[in-house]
């Protein structure tokens, strides 16, 4: 199965990375969430599940944004709850930052919901019929905008932007692009999404975009 990229435009607030760093129990620094910003800021946008989609809910804290390497394979064969809370995170899944390398496969900014997210699918590099999706958020969104890590998102998005203003060679001759996301865990209600997984497992928020 070959994979093929989706060229489009996106429109990308400013960049800059914001990193908190904490201290584990046993000792050793980590990187934390930051506190949470003004409770309104940014405007309305997403609803579902809205708060953890963006890192501002009441589970936040037990979030560290150290790392955690998988693969599409690996997170496509995770069993998917029953239920979900609604300002709540599933453990281990949705307190967990992966960093997972796999196919571009699509860029789906014309398909973009009304919560200003970019929608990025991505393929397995063992196996491409095997895809996930993977969500950055709008910084100017609410939720986002609170999260204090706004520039986290418009980082992320900035790279997107900048592959496809300048795209390599091997993008010219259509070859699938490698890229490597870090994002946080999270399971989707099913609706139709462009590449979802089956258990509707998914990357948000994206945190990072790199392109090995």
């Amino acid at each position: 199965m070959r994979v093929w990229p989706v060229v489009a435009i996106v429109v990308v607030l400013g960049a800059g990375i914001v990193c908190w760093r904490g201290t584990r129990p046993g000792g050793g620094e980590v990187d934390v969430v930051p506190p949470l910003g003004a409770e309104r800021c940014g405007g309305k946008c997403g609803t579902e599940r809205w708060l953890v989609k963006t890192l501002s809910d009441a589970d936040r804290d037990r979030v560290h944004l150290s790392p955690v390497d998988a693969t599409v394979e690996e997170l496509v064969a995770v069993t998917r709850p029953r239920r979900l809370p609604a300002n709540g995170r599933f453990e281990p899944v949705e307190t967990t930052v992966y960093r997972v390398e796999g196919y571009w496969g699509a860029y789906d900014a014309v398909r973009r919901e009304n919560d200003g997210d970019l929608h990025l699918v991505i393929f397995g590099l063992t196996n491409q019929r095997l895809s996930l999706i993977a969500e950055i958020p709008n910084p100017e969104c609410a939720g986002a905008c609170r999260s204090g890590l706004g520039a986290r998102y418009a980082h992320a998005r900035a790279a997107i932007e900048a592959r496809l203003a300048h795209p390599t060679a091997a993008d010219k001759a259509d070859k699938p692009i490698r890229i490597r996301l870090t994002g946080v865990g999270f399971f989707d209600h099913p609706h139709g999404q462009v590449g979802a997984a089956p258990n509707n497992v998914e990357l948000h928020p994206v945190l990072t975009v790199e392109f090995p």
